[in-house]
């Protein structure tokens, strides 16, 4: 380009203001744009790469396994206690807390930064924990005493040990956070607890060695395994009543609804498999074998995998949950057993 001189014109210098300073002003502006270019990218490449978590409890290996569900790998270890059993979120998904049954203690982890915030103890053989829907309570299932282990969860220790029946397992919170449901699988009962007062005021019939208790998505029911007659109960959450009841032959025992209601997922431990049942139809619609004693299970928030542990295998199946085919398996650290998913 040629002024009115025909005097060659430094683009650069085209723009007002002094020379020097017009070039410093663009190295920055391209330093920045490079900058920027980079960490968005990064960003990016690390949301295709890290779809969610799967946490699994591995009892033998006294520790829980993160997960990655993008790439299905490994990408923590963390140290419980021994037994490490079940894995329950928070509602928020902020902590992780750890049943732990060699230890009688409850390990809790800040699920975001991946640290171990503390071990409260709680009761013999500490299976499962429940957490209340405002975050405020953890509840310990102490399948060994019978009984369950209040923890308070901003100061992190347990406040109060109630009896509720032998075996008392597993338990679920109603969503306004007034009632809790305790599983009692040697009792084959369900006791119905008044959070206020601590005191049980209603109690259930259930059955013999249950593990799970699933409400369905609008609460009018809860489905509850029963291992010993090879079927799923369908209870009225107010009146205990059973509504109906589902053949599953081979020892059913972990439970997950799908996220539209739809469907349920049921693990049966004797026959090595897994199902899909219908909940409209309330048939099962689908069985695949999967692995020496499928255990619990989780699914994911767009209820597209379901993970299943297998115990006796030392893996975590991932699932499709559409037809039930196997994406793949896992390895992870040793009788592996609870499973939860966090995105």
């Amino acid at each position: 380009m040629l002024n009115e001189k025909n005097k060659p014109i430094n683009p650069v210098e085209g723009i007002s203001g002094n020379s020097s300073c017009r070039k410093q002003k663009l190295s920055s502006l391209f330093t920045v744009f490079v900058f920027t270019a980079i960490f968005l990218s990064g960003l990016l490449s690390s949301k295709e790469s890290f779809a969610g978590e799967a946490w699994v409890a591995n009892m033998k290996g006294a520790n829980v396994q993160i997960i990655d569900t993008g790439s299905n790998k490994v990408v923590k270890t963390i140290p419980t206690g021994a037994g490490a059993h079940n894995v329950t979120f928070s509602p928020d998904g902020k902590l992780a807390y750890i049943a732990n049954l060699g230890t009688n203690s409850i390990t809790i982890i800040d699920a975001v930064t991946k640290k171990k915030l503390a071990d409260v103890l709680a009761d013999t053989k500490a299976h499962d924990v429940a957490v209340s829907p405002d975050g405020k309570t953890a509840v310990s299932c102490n399948v060994g005493a019978g009984n369950i282990t209040f923890i308070d969860v901003a100061s992190k220790k347990a406040t109060h040990t109630m009896a509720t029946g032998k075996k008392a397992i597993t338990a679920v919170f109603s969503p306004d956070g007034k009632t809790l449901y305790v599983v009692n699988a040697g009792d084959a009962n369900i006791s119905v607890i008044d959070m206020n007062t601590h005191k049980i005021t209603k109690t259930f019939p259930g059955a013999k060695g249950a593990m799970a208790i699933k409400p369905n998505e609008d609460w009018s029911q809860l489905w509850v395994t029963d291992p010993t007659d090879n079927k799923l109960l369908l209870m009225n959450p107010q009146t205990g009543s059973v509504e109906a009841s589902i053949d599953v032959p081979g020892e059913p025992h972990g439970l997950v609804h799908s996220p539209d209601g739809k469907t349920v997922y049921v693990g049966q431990r004797k026959l090595n498999q897994i199902s899909m049942i219908d909940t409209a139809s309330r048939k099962i619609v689908k069985t695949t074998p999967i692995g020496q004693r499928p255990d619990m299970m989780a699914i994911s928030s767009d209820g597209k995998t379901v993970f299943v542990a297998i115990r006796d295998e030392n893996k975590l199946a991932v699932v499709a949950a559409s037809d039930l085919s196997l994406t793949t398996k896992v390895d992870t650290g040793g009788e592996t057993h609870g499973v939860a998913y966090r995105d």
